[in-house]
C-alpha cells in the first residue's frame, strides 16, 4: 500500500459487539487512502478474531497487540508510533462517523486553509455541540473550557510529535482536554470544519462516567498546566476551573475534596459572590449546609448534585 494520507488511530478493549461499528465508520469513508491502527488492548473477548476477519478483507487495517492492558491513552501514544501519514485521526470503540464524508470534509479543510489542526461539531445523545468558538482563539478558548474531542478533529502529525507523551495517562478520562491544552502551546494554525463528525454514546459503561476519576483528572490538569494557564486566563476563570472540580467531586460524596476545592477557589479569586458563598457554607460544614446549596441552585435553575 502506497503511503496513506490519514493515520486513524483506535485503541479497544473488550469491545467485540461494539467496535463493529467504529471499524464500519472508518473502512467505509469516501476518504479511502487512509490506514486504520488497532490497538487491541489485552482484550480477554474476542475482539482479536473480529478484528482479524477485517484484516483478511481490508489491507488498510493495521493490528496493534499490547501484551498487556495499558488504558486507552497510553494505548493512542503506542498507535501513534505506527502511524505512517502526516494526518492523525483518532476514533474511540465505541464511537463512529456521522456519515461516509466526514474525513473527506476534514482533509478538504485542513488542505484549503494549510491548517495544523481541524475541529468539527459532534453529537452526544441527540445533542449537537458546536466548535467554531474554538478556532477563532484557540488558546483562549481551550484554556478556558474543554470542548473538543479527539474524534471529532484532524491533526498534522509534525505536532504531535513535539509532544513527549502526547496523552498522559494521570489525564484519563479528561486526556483530550489536557491535550489539546499541550498543543496549543504550539500555536498550531486551526480551522473550523461545519459538520457533525462523530456521535458520542454516553452511557454508564463510558470511562468518563467514573466521576471520582474525572475530579482526580481536572485536577490534575489544572496544577499541571497552571502557569501556563494563569496566564492565558484570569485568577477569575481559573477559580471557576476549581468550583467545577468541586462539584464532580459531589457527585461521589467526597467531602474532603468538595471543601478542598471550593477554598481553592476562594484563595484564587477571594471577590467572587460565588467564591465567598461557597468559603461560608464550608465554615458551616458542607455536608449540614447541603440542602441549602441545592435549595440556592433550584431557584438559579441549576441541577443539583
Amino acid at each position: 500500500m502506497n503511503k496513506p494520507s490519514i493515520s486513524v488511530i483506535l485503541p479497544t478493549f473488550n469491545r467485540a459487539n461494539t467496535v463493529t461499528n467504529s471499524i464500519d465508520s472508518i473502512l467505509n469513508q469516501t476518504f479511502n487512502n487512509l490506514e486504520l491502527i488497532i490497538i487491541n488492548d489485552a482484550s480477554t473477548d474476542n475482539t482479536k478474531e473480529v478484528i482479524k476477519a477485517y484484516q483478511k478483507k481490508d489491507s488498510r487495517l493495521v493490528l496493534v497487540q499490547n501484551r498487556k492492558n495499558l488504558g486507552c491513552s497510553l494505548s493512542r501514544n503506542v498507535g501513534l508510533s505506527y502511524a505512517q501519514a502526516d494526518t492523525i485521526a483518532f476514533m474511540d470503540d465505541d464511537d463512529q462517523y456521522t456519515d461516509n464524508e466526514i474525513l473527506n470534509c476534514l482533509y478538504s479543510q485542513m488542505e484549503h486553509e494549510c491548517s495544523d489542526l481541524v475541529i468539527a461539531d459532534y453529537k452526544v445523545n441527540g445533542d449537537i455541540y458546536c466548535m467554531k468558538e474554538f478556532s477563532k482563539n484557540f488558546k483562549y478558548s481551550i484554556i478556558n473550557r474543554s470542548g473538543p474531542f479527539l474524534q471529532s478533529t484532524l491533526i498534522n502529525k509534525k505536532f504531535i510529535t513535539k509532544i513527549d507523551i502526547p496523552f498522559d495517562i494521570k489525564a484519563t478520562p479528561s486526556e483530550d482536554w489536557d491535550f489539546f491544552i499541550t498543543l496549543s502551546k504550539l500555536n498550531p494554525k486551526v480551522s473550523y470544519c461545519a459538520c457533525i463528525s462523530f456521535t458520542w454514546k454516553l452511557n454508564q459503561n463510558s470511562q468518563s462516567m467514573n466521576f471520582y476519576n474525572e475530579a482526580n483528572a481536572l485536577a490534575y490538569i489544572c496544577d499541571k498546566h497552571y502557569k501556563y494557564m494563569i496566564k492565558t486566563i484570569d485568577k477569575k476563570i481559573m477559580s471557576s476551573h476549581y468550583r467545577r472540580i468541586a462539584r464532580v467531586y459531589e457527585k461521589t460524596n467526597s467531602m474532603n475534596q468538595i471543601c478542598q476545592f471550593y477554598k481553592k477557589a476562594f484563595i484564587e479569586y477571594p471577590f467572587s459572590i460565588k467564591n465567598i458563598f461557597y468559603r461560608f457554607i464550608i465554615m458551616l460544614g458542607f455536608r449540614n449546609m447541603k440542602p441549602l446549596v441545592n435549595w440556592i441552585r433550584q431557584i438559579r435553575g441549576l441541577s443539583n448534585v
